[in-house]
Formats: C-alpha cells, structure tokens, sequence
C-alpha cells in the first residue's frame, strides 16, 4: 500500500501541531487568498534531497470588477511526506490482484474444511468407481499367487504364466533309501502338469467388497483361490522312465571315488543302486502333486544294489596319493631340473573303476578298485605354459628351389626338439607308483620345415609340375586339369588326380543339362513342363546354369530319374561320375572331358550343345575361375557345398582359349583363384620354338 498521509497514526509519518483556521478575506480585499505556509522539511529527511526552501507565496492583484458570491473553502493545513525509507512495503505483485481474487483468497480461508472433505470425497467416488467397474476378468493390482507377481494380468494370461513356471520347478527322484537324488528333471521333462485355471477363475471381487472404498488395496488378504489341478502325460512319463532306467527299471550303483580339494584328494561317498517294477515307477509319478514354495521329491520303491567301490577302497588310493604327493615332484629337463608341486600333479589324474569282468575265470578272487589316470590335456597345458621353453628347440627351415620338377638348389635347416607327451604320461606315472625318484621331460628330434621356390617352364611339363605341386602344397583332395583349346600351335595341357571321385555339390548341371536337350530332341521332355514350381524347362535351364539353383537341378533329375540320367552320362563318357538326388559324386576327368567335347561340337551337335555354352558365359557366379581371370569371357559351370569347391570353366581370351578344371574337397575359392592366376601367369611366358 501506499502511505495514507492523511493517518497520523502511519509508522514513519512526523506529528505536525494542529493549525487554527484563519478567517477567510472577502473578494476585493488584500490578501484575498490565503497566505501560503512556508516548506518544512520531515524530520528524519536527508536534506540533500532539495536544496531550495519554496518561497512565500505572494498575493495576486487585487481584481476591478468584483466577482460574484463564490464558496468560501478552508485551507488544510499542509502535511510533509515521510522518508521512503519509512514507508511501509507492499509485494507488487498484490498490486495487481483484482477484488476477485481478494474475495476468493478470503472465502478460502474461512471455507477450506469443507473444500478439503469435498476432495476427499472425490477421491473416495472415484476409487469406488474404479473398483465398481475393474473387470471380473482380471486379476487385482498388487495381486501375487505362490509369489508370482500377477496384478493386473488378465486370468487366462497369468494361468499360462504360472502354468509355465511349475512346468520348470524340479522333481527329485531318489531310489529306495539313497540320500542322493537319483534324477532332477523338470516336471514338463517327466510329463507333469500343474494348471492354474480353475484356480484363478474362482478369485472373484463381490460387489459387497467392491462399493467398500479403497478395498482392493486388501481385498487379496481375505480372496480364496480355488485348489490346484494337475495333468499326467502317460506316454511321456513312459518314455522318461524308459529312457532313464531301462524296461527293466534298474538303476546303476555310482562308485566313490576322489576329487581334489585345496592340496589333497577326498572321498567322494558311493550311491547303492537299485532294481524297481517299472509300472511303479510310473505311477509314482503320476501320484506326484508338486506344490510351490516346496521341494517337490518323489521315493520309488526298490531293490538296492551296491556299489562295485565303496568309500574304503576310494580312502586307500588317497591316503596313497596324497602322501606320495605331500613334497613336490622333480622334474628332469635335460641338463637342469625343476620341482612340480604335489597338489598340480593330483590335478592331472582322472580317476575310474576298475571292475573285473563278470565272465572270466576270477579264481585269484580280483576284487574291484579304484584307478587312476592322467588327463593329457591338463598336464600338457601345464608342461606347454613354462616347461616347454626350456627343452625344446625349434626347428629350422629347408630352403629349395625347383624348376618344374627339378630340384635346382637347396639350403638344408637344423633338426629341432618336441615334447613327448605320452613318455612324459608315462614317467609321471612311474614316479607317483614310487617306481623312479623322478619324472622326466622326454623329448623326441623333429626335422626342419620346408619352404619352397618354385619356377615353371612354359610347357606341358611345367603346368603338369605346376598342378602337382600346387595339389601338395595346399590342404585338401584336389583333382586338376588344364587343356588348351586354340591361339598356339602345339596346344598343352596337364592333369593331376583326374580319377578322384569328388562330391558334385551341384557342377553336375552341366550332365543335366545335357540331358534337358536330348529330352527337348527326343520328345520326353516338353518346353512347357513345369520343373521348380511354376518355372518351364528353358527358365528353369537358365537358372540351374546361370545361378546354380538347386531346385531346378533336383527337379531334373527328379523328371528324368536315376536310370535316365545315368544313360545320359554314359553317352557323355562319364566314368567317375554316380548321380543322385543328393550326394552324387564326380571327377575332374569327367568335368573336363564333357566341356572340351562341348567346345569342339563333339557331343549333343544336333541338339544346339553349343547352347549350354552360351548360357554358361552369361553365368552370375563370380567366384573361383571367373575371379582368376582378369581379361576375357568364361563359360563357368560351378558346385559347392561348406567343404567342396568345384568349378570348370572354358575360358576365352586373346592369348586364346582353355579349359580349366579344379574339383576339391577341404579347399576353398581362394585357392581355386590362386591357381588360376598361376595358369594365367605361365601362358603370358613366351614359348620356346621346340615347347610341347
């Protein structure tokens, strides 16, 4: 607010004397206005606010004419202002408040009991409200059920969920009075079945509980659901059974035996077996109610049978090996020695029983016992990671150079030095029995490696060496063979391993192929015959050729049958090739007899064989021969499955044309590209004027 000068009672107002009125002057007589009092400045007022006091006022002249009867007004005495400082403060944002909102701020204040039992009571409505109309299908927020939170869930839904999580709970089975449980499957794996349906549809929320407010936040506590039901899969209960114990119901006795614990080996107790009715056994099971929050454990009645090693025979090996191995074992490496601690070495060994058979003479009463044996691959991880480096030595290289198959020089590396795994098994094992003060780090010599030069004359003996050696150089079963067609005078050629029988893997559509165009010439075979789904022989033709579709080529072979196609590849020549439907096989020899034939017109001429030639050319399989060839265009016929790589190819170029043939077995593309920039290579070599 501001301050009310009018109220002598504001803080910061100064007290000024009461003034007595002044007699008022008529009009047209001096001082016919009243005399103006002097400024005087608060007390309390900084006096440089103003440095000038107001002046005396001073009256006017005195009019001519007098003027008519006018009111006669008394002068208020003039009060001073207050510092600012003084003023009382006032939020400025109350300036701006209308007198609604004055009016509303005071009705809330004397009203706000009642506003706040109307909110309530909304609050209450609308809970009431909500529980009135929560569905009947679903389950109440914060609902859990053998603790499975389910709120919310529709019925149906979280009887499937829980259905499924008792589906997962575990069943033990023990045999006659075993401690030690026999099996633990779950009980979907035995055939056991807990549902919840019928359960869950009997969790109702009655309208007496839904019109009391707030009641579905405990509602649950007072809720009954119904009982469980349970569900028995008798032939999956049959065959658990069966899997597990046999039709005779017996169940093999588990012998004690030792494992390793800190330093020292300990007693693994045995387990008796036993010979049960195996209809009971079955109807065991499906007596099984499992119920949540328990241990769901079923007994089957039995016939005990015990254990071949008992815990005497176990403890006797102990006590054995951990004395034995109390110190640690010394280690023979060559020229020096190190020690193996005993607890590493009991590390290593592998124990099993060691029963007598049952159907030999056993006159000198053998009994049954406990055995040990040493794991390979522990001991050698161990040798391998520190004691390896101190024995062995690596060998050296054999360096050579060939031409063809000439060896021209060679520079002989240095034996080296292995690990004899299985001698050092053997002196590990002398030296646990007490039968030598040590083990010994045998080694055994190792030759130098090789590595070769090779360099290649352009001639048939050069590829012919060439083929060979690359076939030995690289892993896998290879079976090779190139053959100039044209563009030199005395054309070369070379094999290696042609009569090797190679899974197909689909480079057998070139045989198919040619059996699709005798079938067009002889009438078994028609333009419109649907061979994959919907495709025709031509479309279907193209893609067995161009894409190496298995479909089309299975649906071939399926058209023609064994006996036919098998016809077809004899007047082809074949002599390696078997067809099937899958897993037929074939050769190199095979391959590159029917494509050189093909180029030469030698086979199906009649029939347009050159037709297969000219759909291979256009063929969209990019790897192995065509990924070799830098220039030129290839009629590339291909089959492939995760470990074979076949491919023959005609290929046309300006230094001329050949026939190139890789089958390959444990191979890949790579390889197949790297020998055939090989081939490439060694035909840009000018040929000697005497070259074969």
């Amino acid at each position: 607010m501001y301050p009310n000068n009018s109220d002598p009672q504001q803080p910061g107002q100064p007290q000024q004397p009461a003034q007595q009125p002044q007699p008022q002057p008529g009009w047209g007589q001096q001082n016919a206005y009243p005399q103006q009092q002097p400024y005087i400045q608060p007390q309390g007022q900084d006096s440089t606010r103003s440095t000038r006091q107001q002046q005396p006022w001073q009256p006017q002249p005195q009019f001519q004419t007098p003027p008519t009867a006018q009111p006669q007004f008394q002068q208020q005495p003039q009060q001073s202002m207050a510092p600012i400082s003084q003023m009382s403060r006032t939020p400025i944002g109350k300036l701006h408040k209308g007198p609604s909102a004055l009016l509303f701020n005071d009705w809330m204040q004397r009203h706000w009991k009642l506003v706040l039992l109307v909110v309530i009571g909304l609050i209450i409505l609308g809970v009431t409200i909500f529980q009135i109309v929560y569905p009947s299908g679903r389950l109440l927020p914060g609902t859990q059920i053998d603790g499975v939170s389910v709120g919310g869930m529709r019925k149906d839904d979280a009887a499937k969920k829980l259905n499924e999580l008792y589906g997962t709970a575990k069943l033990n089975i023990f045999f006659g009075k075993n401690e030690a449980a026999f099996q633990s499957p779950q009980l979907k794996e035995v055939g056991i079945s807990v549902l919840n349906e019928e359960r869950l549809a009997a969790m109702e929320y009655p309208f007496y509980f839904r019109i009391i407010p707030g009641s579905y936040l405990w509602v649950n506590s007072v809720m009954k659901t119904g009982s469980l039901e349970y569900a028995y899969d008798k032939q999956q209960i049959q065959s658990y059974t069966q899997s597990k114990v046999g039709e005779d119901c017996t169940v093999p006795a588990q012998d004690a035996t030792l494992k390793l614990v800190d330093s020292q080996l300990q007693v693994v107790p045995s387990v008796p077996g036993g010979v049960c009715e195996i209809t009971k056994f079955q109807e065991k099971l499906a007596e099984v109610r499992p119920e949540a929050g328990k241990q769901n454990d079923v007994r089957i009645d039995s016939v005990e049978t015990p254990a071949k090693v008992d815990e005497d025979k176990a403890r006797e090996l102990a006590d054995v090996l951990n004395t034995r191995m109390k110190n640690p074992m010394p280690l023979s490496l060559g020229n020096d020695s190190q020690s193996v601690p005993g607890r590493v070495v009991l590390s290593w060994l592998d124990f099993k029983s060691d029963v007598p058979p049952e159907d030999i003479d056993n006159s000198g009463k053998d009994t049954a016992k406990l055995v040990y044996e040493i794991n390979k691959g522990r001991m050698s991880s161990y040798i391998n990671s520190g004691i390896a480096a101190k024995v062995i030595k690596q060998p050296g290289v054999t360096k050579i150079s060939t031409t063809d198959f000439k060896e021209t020089a060679r520079t002989n590396g240095a034996d080296g030095t292995q690990l004899d795994i299985d001698k050092i098994i053997i002196s590990v094992s002398n030296y646990i029995n007490a039968k030598a003060d040590q083990a010994v780090a045998v080694t055994h010599p190792v030759g130098p490696t090789f590595s070769y030069t090779r360099s290649y004359t352009p001639t048939s003996v050069g590829f012919n060496a060439m083929l060979a050696q690359f076939a030995n150089d690289n892993p896998g079963t290879y079976g090779l063979a190139f053959t100039e067609l044209s563009g030199v005078k005395y054309p070369r050629s070379a094999a290696f391993n042609t009569e090797a029988r190679i899974p197909s893997a689909g480079v057998e559509s070139l045989y198919l192929g040619y059996a699709a165009l005798m079938g067009l010439s002889d009438g078994t075979l028609r333009e419109a015959d649907k061979i994959a789904g919907t495709r025709v022989v031509s479309t279907c033709l193209d893609d067995m050729i161009m894409k190496n579709d298995d479909a089309c080529r299975l649906g071939f072979y399926t058209h023609f049958g064994f006996a036919t196609t098998t016809a077809r590849g004899k007047e082809l020549g074949l002599k390696n090739t078997v067809f099937a439907d899958k897993g037929g096989v074939t050769s190199a020899g095979d391959l590159h007899g029917v494509m050189t034939k093909l180029y030469a017109s030698q086979i199906a001429k009649a029939q347009n064989g050159q037709s297969l030639l000219i759909t291979a050319r256009r063929s969209q399989l990019s790897e192995g021969i065509p990924a070799g060839v830098q220039t030129g265009q290839i009629a590339n016929f291909v089959g492939e499955n995760n470990t074979v790589h076949n491919n023959t190819a005609i290929v046309y170029s300006a230094k001329g044309t050949y026939v190139l043939t890789v089958v390959s077995d444990g191979s890949s593309w790579e390889k197949v590209v790297e020998l055939t920039k090989k081939i490439q290579a060694l035909k840009l070599v000018k040929i000697p004027d005497n070259a074969r």
